[in-house]
């Protein structure tokens, strides 16, 4: 439900879960697979989410790779980040 919900001219994106890539809006290349995963992004590119709320607050980083439940929850904008296992780089 509402998975890519505000997604405009983004294209090859997955998104599996309730809201993921929910404000996706340009960004491109991504996949997200959990509720409320990449839920912020907006044009971040390049990104994987797996996971329950991963990656919830990013919303132009590229190149990320989150699994656990809300791994890298907070990360709005940091690039190359790679986190694994629940609460990993949670702030």
């Amino acid at each position: 439900m509402q998975s890519l919900y505000n997604n405009l001219t983004g294209n090859n994106n997955t998104a599996n879960g309730v809201q993921s890539l929910y404000s996706n809006t340009t960004g491109y290349e991504n996949t997200s697979n959990g509720v409320y995963s990449l839920y912020k992004n907006t044009t971040g590119t390049y990104n994987i989410a797996n996971g329950f709320a991963s990656l919830f607050s990013n919303t132009t980083a590229n190149l990320i790779t989150a699994t656990g439940y809300k791994s890298l929850y907070a990360n709005p904008t940091g690039n190359n980040n790679q986190a694994t296992s629940p609460y990993s780089l949670y702030y």
